[in-house]
């Protein structure tokens, strides 16, 4: 399989942070440079959705392969952003994570990738104590999309709800802590005290 498409998240409305969080500065460049290198370095391209009217954030150096999408309303959730980066990912397989996942490693992301290659599903997740996660995931482009659309017809929000209909494989902790002994993945920052 060739290497799939990223897509990064970074639509929100950072309310409970104050300000807009995903440029905050963590060891000298933003917090999202952190999940956009963990995409750059397992994916072929990479989309960032954002906010319709949000300035486009500086990339890092070596970020040719990077490119901008909107939603086409604010803050309707991270299913319609999700959405948004399957119209424009180029491959059949799309590793979607958040701007606030510092945590989040190429390795990891790798290992999902792998997973989602040798298995007839349409979607990888991992899963912890609290149950099956809906980010990080690797998505089947074209499936993903059709449902992603179909649910944001019907007025459904959640990202949840598209992962799980996709009938995910699902990878426990035993699996991804091979590449992320302390679970390092599941920290996302949703006020100033969770930065890094």
């Amino acid at each position: 399989m060739s290497r799939p498409s990223g897509i990064l998240l970074a639509g929100g409305a950072s309310r409970r942070f104050g300000r807009p969080k995903v440029v905050e500065p963590v060891d000298g460049a933003p917090l999202f440079h952190r999940p956009l290198r963990a995409l750059l370095d397992s994916c072929d391209d990479v989309v960032i959705v954002l906010a319709p009217d949000a300035p486009e954030p500086p990339l890092p150096h070596g970020a040719d392969r990077v490119s901008f999408a909107r939603d086409a309303v604010a803050y309707e959730g991270p299913l319609a952003g999700t959405r948004v980066g399957l119209e424009h990912a180029r491959g059949e397989y799309a590793v979607l994570i958040a701007a606030d996942m510092p945590g989040v490693r190429s390795q990891l992301l790798a290992l999902m990738t792998e997973r989602a290659s040798g298995t007839a599903g349409n979607a990888v997740v991992l899963r912890d104590a609290e149950g099956p996660r809906p980010l990080p995931a690797v998505l089947a482009v074209a499936p993903a999309l059709a449902r992603a659309r179909a649910l944001l017809e019907n007025g459904e929000r959640r990202l949840r709800a598209l992962v799980e209909g996709l009938e995910p494989v699902v990878l426990p902790e035993e699996v991804w802590s091979r590449v992320d002994e302390e679970g390092a993945w599941r920290r996302d920052v949703n006020l100033p005290g969770d930065l890094p």
